[in-house]
């Protein structure tokens, strides 16, 4: 009896390097990177802290076991199985590490364009260099280290650096804010179509719909100067930041983000404290907001907008949720010809989202182009409400992936072109309908863009992460023309706040800016990635918007 004893005794010693390495591996996949990501993209997820702990922590647990097991059992088999499943083990984790912490710069963005991997092969190198110098020196010391030093050097490597993984975990989640409830918001569809009978002011926004390729479809598409026939086509419109996120919110509150403030609390003080929301409260409109990434920390914004509720929300799926989290740190964190099976999306996390609101029935707005387009074919435009309404209308538009054909219909594997003419289409739509309404007359209409389009590339290329000019074609109440204009009026995002107060007043398009065709200026613009909000660099237009040649760096950038 003593001697099994003494022998069970020294399986537990022997198992306990095993025990190490699967906690490092399986705290550094499936804790650790998890968490390294929610933090540093927190106003992305729509889930909580608490949501994301819960499902890391069920995938670790799965780890730690599966792992353990597969320990057990090289041991089980011979020591020398056992010795080997140490060595690959050792070097999994060391390469992990290294692949998701120092070789992440030259990564395609995840952004929902279609990647084209073959442009990154270069990745595989650096990959394979990595696998074989780790790999090597974790066999040499297997092979030359007396079993007792191999398996101290096991543990020590791995309990060490998972100790230092917990604290910057820990050090991570206090400092990004990460532990703050997020305000979990309803936009609903709620009157998306219902006009008023007195008043409207409709701005509608195409994602990334380039004046360029506007100008460009109007020689292959002439109809589209009939479409937009009592509108002016602001051709020289210099936006403001090349990214979503804070063009939008420029678009709404006329105020700069240089970095000077966490951006989670810039975006805040846009939906809470906007000087647009309370100069259209003043003038009596009513506000309805169809945006469905509202960025908050208050959860009194709700009170600004009429379609807008508290809600609570769950997962559809646990299960699905680590799947697309898996994914994400995957793309990260694996060896480079695995991380085109990890591509993920935003959408597909959006997806699982279970929402409960409180005070309304109406479903989810999406900016989903068909979801819009159905919606607008089964409800049409209805006029059956008194005084004035404000809509704000933000869709995919133009955005990757592109899927639409020219028609509204779904063309996967398309190109850029294709989700133009889809986006001029949803406009057209919109237009009829608002005519069969009988609300055209007295709406006033902006069809823009939040930001312009220089095709695909990865982080690094400045020319596909420049786009400056967003297409902008604006119509004032009871304006009527034969074709569209086009004026070449040196005009920019920072005139929007002018050009809202005017069309409030019922100007037309053609008075609501004082920069005129001929005038010289000098238009402030800023590049940045969608995935480094972190890092803005300040550019010039000095000449005209559509020329990048003149837009020139001022050698200035705001970080944080």
């Amino acid at each position: 009896m003593s001697k099994n004893i003494a022998k069970k005794k020294i399986a537990g010693r022997q198992l306990l390097p095993g025990v190490f390495i699967s906690l490092a591996i399986s705290f550094l996949i499936f804790l650790y990177a998890p968490i390294d990501l929610y933090c540093a993209n927190i106003s992305e997820f729509w889930f909580d802290f608490s949501t994301l702990l819960l499902t890391a922590f069920g995938m670790f647990t799965v780890s730690m076991l599966v792992l353990l097991l597969i320990y057990v059992i090289a041991l089980w088999v011979h020591p020398k199985v056992y010795r080997i499943a140490l060595t690959v083990g050792l070097a999994l984790f060391i390469c992990t590490y290294i692949q998701g912490n120092f070789m992440i710069d030259r990564l395609p963005p995840l952004d929902g364009t279609s990647i084209w991997w073959e442009k990154y092969d270069v990745l595989r190198m650096d990959t394979l260099m990595l696998w074989g110098i780790v790999l090597t020196i974790a066999i040499i010391a297997a092979i030359f280290l007396k079993k007792e030093k191999f398996e101290n050097m096991i543990m020590f490597i791995s309990g060490v650096m998972t100790l230092m993984l917990l604290v910057t975990a820990c050090s991570t989640i206090l400092t990004s804010g990460a532990l703050t409830p997020k305000v979990h918001m309803h936009i609903s569809v709620e009157n998306e179509f219902q006009m008023s009978e007195e008043e409207n002011f409709v701005i509608f926004v195409l994602d990334t719909a380039d004046s360029r390729e506007f100008t460009a479809m109007l020689e292959d598409h002439p109809e589209y100067r009939e479409i937009f026939s009592d509108f002016t086509y602001y051709e020289n419109m210099m936006g403001n930041y090349s990214c979503t996120m804070n063009a939008v919110a420029y678009i709404l509150s006329g105020k700069w983000f240089e970095n000077q403030e966490p951006l989670d609390e810039y975006l805040n003080d846009v939906y809470l404290n906007s000087p647009l929301w309370e100069e259209l409260r003043n003038r009596g409109y009513r506000i309805d907001l169809y945006e469905d990434d509202i960025r908050a920390l208050d959860d009194s914004v709700v009170d600004n907008f009429a379609n807008v509720y508290h809600t609570t929300v769950s997962p559809s799926s646990y299960l699905e949720l680590a799947k697309e989290e898996l994914k994400l740190v995957g793309f990260r964190y694996a060896p480079y010809d695995l991380k085109r099976y990890c591509e993920t999306r935003e959408v597909y996390f959006d997806e699982l989202q279970v929402s409960k609101p409180d005070g309304t029935t109406a479903g989810t707005f999406t900016e989903n182009n068909m979801d819009f387009k159905v919606a607008l074919d089964e409800n049409g435009v209805t006029v059956d409400q008194a005084g004035k309404i404000f809509k704000f209308i933000h869709l995919e538009g133009a955005h990757a992936p592109f899927i639409y054909g020219e028609n509204m219909d779904y063309v996967p594997g398309g190109d850029y072109r294709q989700n133009m003419e889809a986006s001029i289409t949803l406009a057209k739509n919109y237009i009829q309908a608002l005519k069969e309404s009988g609300a055209y007359d007295n709406t006033a209409i902006i069809v823009m863009a939040d930001h312009g389009y220089n095709g695909q590339g990865d982080e690094t290329d400045r020319d596909v992460w420049m786009r400056p000019t967003p297409m902008f074609l604006v119509k004032g109440k009871e304006e009527q023309h034969d074709t569209m204009q086009i004026s070449e009026a040196p005009v920019s995002y920072v005139d929007l706040w002018e050009a809202y107060m005017r069309l409030m007043d019922g100007e037309k398009s053609d008075a609501l800016f004082d920069w005129k065709e001929g005038d010289a200026r000098e238009r402030r613009y800023f590049r940045y990635s969608f995935s480094e909000t972190y890092h803005l660099v300040e550019y010039i237009q000095k000449g005209h918007a559509q020329n990048l040649d003149t837009l020139e760096p001022t050698g200035r950038e705001f970080n944080r």
